[in-house]
């Protein structure tokens, strides 16, 4: 069962997300290119494609690395000082389901022009919420426009963003968040109440749609 919270999955994580589908391989980085930059930061052999549907569907026209889970966010932010124009970088796949399955984050850079396109390129979904990709991105503007949001991690069931301020009326966005992805309290938290002072200590969320 999955838990919720920076103190829960996210330090799981931290401690141990466009184009045709096509499967490539590693590349040689060429100077001057993106993927020079994730070799020289991640010192990891660079793929030529990114995936989705927990590592089983993989992605070309951007780039990926697999890192230990515990550097990830570290690279991540080092990354994202020298992030090219036209990309976006975030952490990809965590939860590997290939055969054979691989271990590690995926830390990927790929074409987009604004955090938004990290879900997209993650193709994120609640299927058993009936809620699609589109629609998360909905939800998330909305959360962007109001109090200001980072996202840094996206894959296929599983979004992590920071707030860059907290919430003014805490219990109306913890009932929000709690109904736009009730797994956060249900196989969580367990209670709206301990959703908002997860929310105010940590400045953070975890949604997941299991």
């Amino acid at each position: 069962m999955k838990k919720y919270s920076a103190i829960g999955r996210v330090l799981v994580l931290l401690l141990a997300a466009f184009g045709s589908n096509s499967c490539v391989g590693t590349t040689t980085p060429t100077p001057g290119l993106p993927q020079e930059l994730l070799a020289t930061v991640s010192k990891s052999n660079v793929r030529d494609y990114w995936t989705n549907d927990f590592g089983r569907e993989k992605r070309s026209g951007g780039y990926s690395v697999i890192v230990p889970v515990e550097s990830a966010e570290k690279l991540l932010k080092s990354i994202r000082r020298q992030v090219p124009s036209g990309y976006v970088a975030f952490i990809g796949t965590t939860n590997n389901l290939d055969d054979p399955r691989i271990n590690g984050a995926e830390l990927v850079l790929a074409p987009g022009q604004n955090q938004f396109d990290i879900v997209r390129l993650a193709a994120t979904n609640a299927v058993n919420y009936d809620k699609t990709t589109d629609q998360i991105i909905e939800e998330l503007r909305g959360w962007d426009a109001q109090f200001g949001i980072d996202i840094w991690q996206a894959e296929t069931d599983t979004v992590q963003l920071k707030l860059k301020s907290i919430p003014a009326d805490l219990p109306e966005f913890s009932q929000e968040l709690y109904e736009f992805c009730p797994d956060i309290v249900d196989q969580g938290v367990g209670d709206i109440e301990s959703l908002q002072v997860a929310v105010k200590q940590e400045g953070a969320i975890f949604l997941w749609w299991d």
